[in-house]
């Protein structure tokens, strides 16, 4: 919009200009031309006449644009500008061509005032002096021609022009019409640009609000051919999440049954160590299979989500932690319910808590709510997490304890299925080490 508003005054200079150096210098050179061939018309009157008739002739012909007067010798005039010489004896040159005979003629473009009160600016002189036919209105041309009898009849000449407070005028007619294009083109860009955010924040939001309805084509054909490219894209994820999450039932279903079967054959074994060892695989089967399904079933396809009260359910989770001995403690509290899916966001906040427990071995809860923004911060007192490894913590099946055994690090899904769910919502979590010790897992939501 800026460009085509420095364009569009760009163009009305540069058309002002030519009008102003075409128009004026012929429409000058025209009126000259005119004053002339009256001044030599009136001279050659006034020459044949006797001079007691002469006064009646010089009050006739007397103006506003052209003063009459007889004198018995020429009368000195101010000096003007040493630019304006040739066009003086241009001027001279004419009348003298319209009268037809050697008459003495003196033409002088007079810089005094013609009556009290004129003054022309700064901004006028420059103009003046550089460009004829722009001489302000203080400005005249004095011509002087002397007479066969020695009388000198003076014409004080103001030759009409276009004057610079005309342009002045035009301004606000300038400004009007840049009103107007800077209107027309700022709905045109928000036309486009409106669409093109539209696309942006339905880019963002891709997968993780699958139920939202198709982008509606508006704006210019070329964004109508990207919006429709767009949600031919979003409805093939959408039927990859839908799909997905069939073969995953199903893989559970048909999962559960020959782990069952397995527990049930090796309860049956009578050699006591071996029975218990096939039981503590089976069960660690179990668990895999449980988590896994779980991280891909995070995403919440089909899940509604209703307003709920944060400060409850966290209330609600400490409160079965403590029934068990585990340290935990809550400080702040939401403004207003979330939206949200109940179970997933239980998930969500289980999994933190249940890592700040595991290896710090306390959880500390801080709410904070704006109207932009709902964070919830679960610190633990453990040894926190190397920088390098926040991100990477992250990764699904992704441990740092060396070790496999899932009695002391789990799967390695548990901050997966967390960010899944939190992205879902719209929010992310994310990992700090805290000063002074421990780790600090922030789940942000946004408002």
């Amino acid at each position: 919009m800026l460009v085509l508003i420095v364009g569009l005054v760009i163009a009305q200079l540069g058309s002002m200009a030519i009008h102003l150096f075409d128009r004026g210098s012929s429409v000058y050179r025209l009126a000259s031309l005119q004053i002339a061939a009256q001044i030599a018309q009136t001279a050659r009157i006034l020459n044949r006449l006797p001079a007691a008739e002469r006064q009646k002739v010089v009050q006739e012909v007397s103006g506003a644009h052209l003063r009459a007067a007889l004198s018995r010798e020429t009368v000195p005039v101010a000096s003007g500008f040493s630019e304006h010489d040739r066009y003086e004896a241009e001027f001279t040159e004419e009348v003298q061509r319209q009268i037809g005979a050697r008459w003495p003629i003196r033409a002088d473009i007079n810089p005094d005032p013609r009556h009290a009160g004129a003054n022309a600016g700064a901004f006028e002189l420059w103009m003046a002096r550089h460009f004829y036919f722009l001489l302000p209105e203080p400005f005249s041309i004095v011509v002087q021609v002397g007479l066969e009898d020695g009388t000198v009849a003076v014409f004080d000449v103001n030759v009409p022009q276009e004057p610079l407070s005309r342009f002045e005028a035009m301004v606000p007619l300038i400004l009007l019409l840049m009103l107007v294009c800077f209107s027309l083109s700022g709905f045109l860009v928000r036309m486009t640009t409106g669409s093109l955010d539209r696309l942006a924040r339905a880019a963002d939001a891709i997968g993780s609000t699958p139920g939202d309805a198709p982008l509606a084509d508006s704006g210019p054909s070329e964004i109508h051919s990207v919006i429709a490219a767009f949600n031919r894209m979003q409805q093939r994820v959408r039927d990859y999440l839908t799909e997905r999450g069939r073969l995953l039932t199903a893989i559970s279903h048909d999962l559960k049954t020959p782990i069952t079967r397995l527990r049930l054959r090796a309860e049956m074994l009578s050699d006591g160590e071996i029975r218990t060892r096939m039981l503590r695989d089976l069960e660690e089967m179990q668990t895999m299979v449980g988590t896994t399904l779980d991280f891909f079933r995070a995403t919440g396809t089909g899940a509604q989500r209703q307003p709920l009260d944060v400060g409850a359910l966290i209330e609600s989770i400490c409160e079965d932690r403590r029934e068990a001995g585990q340290a935990l403690s809550v400080r702040g509290a939401a403004q207003a319910p979330y939206r949200a899916d109940p179970q997933a966001l239980r998930r969500c906040l289980e999994n933190l808590i249940e890592n700040a427990l595991r290896y710090g071995g306390s959880a500390e809860i801080e709410v904070s709510d704006t109207p932009q923004r709902l964070r919830i911060a679960v610190r633990d007192r453990g040894p926190g997490i190397p920088p390098t490894e926040l991100e990477r913590v992250f990764e699904p099946f992704y441990r740092l304890d060396a070790s496999r055994n899932l009695d002391q690090g789990g799967t390695g899904l548990g901050l997966s299925i967390a960010r899944n769910i939190a992205r879902w919502h719209g929010g992310d979590v994310t990992l700090s080490n805290a000063p002074g010790g421990g780790l600090i897992a922030e789940l942000a939501l946004p408002r």
